[in-house]
């Protein structure tokens, strides 16, 4: 069995060097004409749209040009889209895209209410498709052996459920990437995709890491790092289980797994008492289970490394070896794959242009009638953008309320970065304080007093006017002293980033910012509660600036500077 798994690897590098090579080379030559590749893109799609509700209602067939384009289609947001995903649930066709009814709609996560669909079109996939080649080819490039043993993509359910009426199905693309996967490639994951069909998370995550822990696991393609951290965390938890499970060649009763799905899983395991014993003999040796003694060839771990979420990287290295390598998995949203990282450094990538037409507005003019529009190629570094998409799935100028910069170039093309959320400022008294400053702010003050950050959330209090900053560390409660300079750290951090900021603290506009001790598990507090509201827990991101702090209850003290004392 392991000559075969080592035959089917070789093939895979053989397919991953051979075939996505020509790929590669195409979309650096994208790359290097990005302006004449980008007005060809959109001239391609008005043209085949332009018989759709959406294309005649706008004129698609009198643009001539992506100036055109920007006076005669509107900025968009869901909206204005929302009702034309409506009329095609109903089972209206040429609406916003030619052809026939989509595929699948992609699911938005952590939606109340009325879903928000985005429709999967055969284009959405082949681009996808070749996005992932893309990413994969880079990766290769650097890290060879990240496919010689299994590969464990973290993903959702394919479908989660369909319109009515229309029967069309709805869920997440990366399930449907996984469950529809060729042969060659399903045989080199470490779970079946049935597991993700566990309604129970807790479950899911027990069968998922039953099913991997004892394999050879060499790559993880994810998303979210805190979702491996709570798989990672679940094995610990639940070791007793997985050894006895291991050693027995069984699936524990403990877990609410639909019987089809436990028979199926159960005929794949067999007894494997040396395995079970080296994982016994491994997690008391070290204290714990984690993939440093199980995966001990873990190369690569593809995450998000940017944004909100990308606090949660770094924690990775406290169950994986210090070897491991974490690659962005690039800025994507529920509407679009927007950006390839091709290096480990940093969460910038190069834009996806083979499959998206791209627009950006400066931050400060975007909302303006006279804002500039730009494309791709007119974008100049550390200047803060809002993006709009025009995509296969037939969102046209939409805007995601994303803000992005440029942080270099490759190959004459951009290499761009999520900042954050538009909206993702608090304005308590016209300072406009955003999620980056926090984030900036928050990192420099723990790396300056020792502290590593599980979770920080920064609330603006509008009846006393001031910030308040809740913090859980890792590990034990580093003493008052030090939190104290950690929160002066923040404040001179904030102020020198945020001069109106400052200026109102120095009126007394503002006043002094607080701080908050929370205890250890409030993130996963947090996660848990939002996970049973119905929440994808892969699709979790915090929020680390607003106007409430969630699960905040139980607090450890407070240090309050306006009182001189902590609580």
């Amino acid at each position: 069995m392991v000559e075969m798994g080592d035959r089917v690897s070789g093939i895979l590098n053989t397919l991953m060097h051979t075939v996505t090579r020509a790929r590669w080379h195409g979309f650096m030559g994208r790359c290097r004409r990005l302006e004449q590749a980008q007005r060809s893109l959109l001239a391609e799609r008005l043209a085949r749209h332009a018989a759709t509700a959406f294309g005649k209602e706008h004129g698609f067939e009198r643009i001539q040009s992506a100036a055109d384009y920007a006076r005669a289609v509107p900025v968009s947001s869901w909206e204005t889209v929302d009702p034309y995903i409506d009329r095609i649930i109903a089972g209206e066709t040429n609406v916003l895209t030619a052809g026939s009814l989509p595929r699948m709609f992609n699911k938005t996560s952590g939606t109340t209410g009325k879903p928000k669909l985005i429709p999967v079109t055969p284009e959405s996939n082949q681009g996808n498709a070749l996005t992932q080649k893309i990413w994969g080819f880079a990766a290769l490039t650097r890290h060879p052996g990240f496919l010689s043993g299994k590969v464990f993509p973290v993903v959702n359910k394919a479908v989660e459920g369909r319109t009515p009426g229309t029967n069309i199905p709805y869920g997440a693309v990366s399930g449907l990437m996984v469950r529809d996967a060729h042969p060659l490639a399903r045989s080199r994951y470490a779970y079946p995709y049935d597991v993700v069909e566990i309604e129970d998370f807790s479950a899911r995550r027990y069968a998922l890491m039953r099913c991997a822990v004892p394999q050879p696991v060499s790559f993880i393609p994810g998303s979210n790092p805190n979702a491996l951290l709570k798989l990672f965390e679940s094995a610990d938890a639940f070791k007793a289980d997985l050894f006895r499970d291991i050693h027995d060649g069984t699936l524990s009763e403990n877990y609410e797994i639909p019987a089809s799905i436990r028979a199926a899983l159960t005929r794949r395991f067999k007894p494997d008492p040396r395995r079970a014993t080296d994982l016994e003999r491994l997690a008391g040796q070290s204290g714990r289970l984690s993939p440093r003694e199980y995966w001990p060839n873990l190369k690569l771990i593809g995450c998000w490394k940017g944004g909100t979420v990308g606090q949660f990287a770094n924690h990775l290295y406290d169950w994986c070896s210090p070897e491991l390598a974490l690659r962005d998995t690039g800025y994507m949203a529920s509407e679009a794959h927007i950006t390839i990282p091709i290096s480990d450094d940093g969460n910038s990538g190069l834009l996806t242009i083979h499959t998206n037409f791209f627009e950006f507005i400066p931050e400060e003019e975007f909302g303006r009638p006279d804002a500039r529009v730009l494309m791709a190629h007119e974008l100049e570094p550390g200047v803060p953008y809002q993006i709009l998409l025009t995509t296969p799935g037939g969102l046209y100028r939409y805007s995601i309320n994303d803000v992005v910069e440029v942080t270099g170039f490759h190959a004459g093309a951009p290499l761009v970065s999520f900042l954050r959320k538009g909206r993702d400022v608090m304005n308590l008294q016209g300072e406009k304080v955003s999620a980056n400053q926090i984030l900036n702010s928050v990192q420099a003050a723990c790396g300056e007093t020792g502290v590593t950050p599980m979770h920080f959330m920064v609330v603006g209090e509008a009846a006393t006017s001031r910030y308040h900053l809740y913090i859980e560390p890792v590990g034990a409660d580093p003493g008052q002293a030090v939190m104290r300079r950690l929160l002066a750290s923040f404040n001179a951090h904030l102020c020198h980033t945020n001069h109106v900021f400052k200026r109102y603290l120095d009126l007394d506009m503002l006043k002094p910012t607080a701080l908050s001790l929370m205890p250890s598990g409030w993130l996963n507090e947090i996660v848990d509660t939002q996970v049973g509201a119905g929440m994808r827990d892969t699709q979790f991101k915090p929020s680390i600036l607003g106007q409430e702090v969630p699960c905040g209850e139980r607090v450890v003290y407070c240090i309050d500077t306006l009182e001189g004392a902590a609580a």
